[in-house]
C-alpha cells in the first residue's frame, strides 16, 4: 500500500514538475496519457507452502491427542459413567484448544495475510465447538465419529483449504 501511496505522489510531483518545465505543448503532447505505476502483488506461494507443510504436522499432532480424549468421552458415555465423560469431555475440549492454538500460531507466521485471516478464523471455529455443548453432543458412540467428525474438521478448516490445498 505503500508503495502504491509512494508511487502515485512521485507520478504527481513528477507531472507537475514537468508542466512547470514546458510551457510550449504541441497538441500531440496534450492528449498523450499519463502513466501510473503499479506493483505486483507479492508472491507468498514458497512461504505458504512451506506454512501450510507445518500446519498439516499441527493438524496431525493435534488430531491425535483430540481423538484420544474424544474417543476416552465416548468410551465412557457408552458404559454409563457420567462423571468420567464429563472430566474426559472437558479433556476433550481442552485439547482442541490446543490444537486451535497450534493452528493459529503456525498461520500467524505466514507471509499472506490471507493465511493469517484463514487460520484465525479456522481456530476461531474449534474454539466455538470446543466452548459447545452441541459439538460433544454429537458423540455418543463410535459410530457418531465417523458420521460427524469429518464434517466438523471440514467445517473448521474451510478458511484454510483454498490456501493450503
Amino acid at each position: 500500500m505503500r508503495r502504491a501511496i509512494l508511487a502515485v505522489t512521485l507520478g504527481g510531483v513528477l507531472l507537475s514538475g514537468t508542466a512547470c518545465s514546458n510551457d510550449t505543448k504541441t497538441p500531440a503532447d496534450a492528449a498523450a496519457p499519463a502513466t501510473t505505476t503499479t506493483t505486483a502483488a507479492p508472491d507468498y506461494t514458497a512461504d505458504t507452502k512451506k506454512v501450510c507443510d507445518g500446519f498439516e504436522k499441527d493438524l496431525q499432532k493435534g488430531a491425535e491427542a483430540f481423538g484420544k480424549e474424544l474417543g476416552k468421552m465416548i468410551g465412557y458415555r457408552e458404559t454409563k459413567q457420567t462423571r468420567n465423560a464429563a472430566t474426559a469431555k472437558k479433556a476433550a475440549a481442552a485439547e482442541l484448544k490446543n490444537w486451535a492454538s497450534d493452528v493459529r500460531s503456525a498461520t500467524r507466521a505466514a507471509m499472506d495475510p490471507r493465511l493469517q485471516a484463514a487460520g484465525e478464523s479456522a481456530a476461531g471455529n474449534m474454539v466455538k465447538a470446543a466452548d459447545g455443548d452441541a459439538f460433544f453432543a454429537k458423540f455418543k458412540t463410535e459410530k457418531d465419529v465417523d458420521k460427524h467428525f469429518e464434517a466438523e474438521l471440514n467445517g473448521w478448516f474451510t478458511p484454510l483449504n483454498a490456501l493450503c490445498a
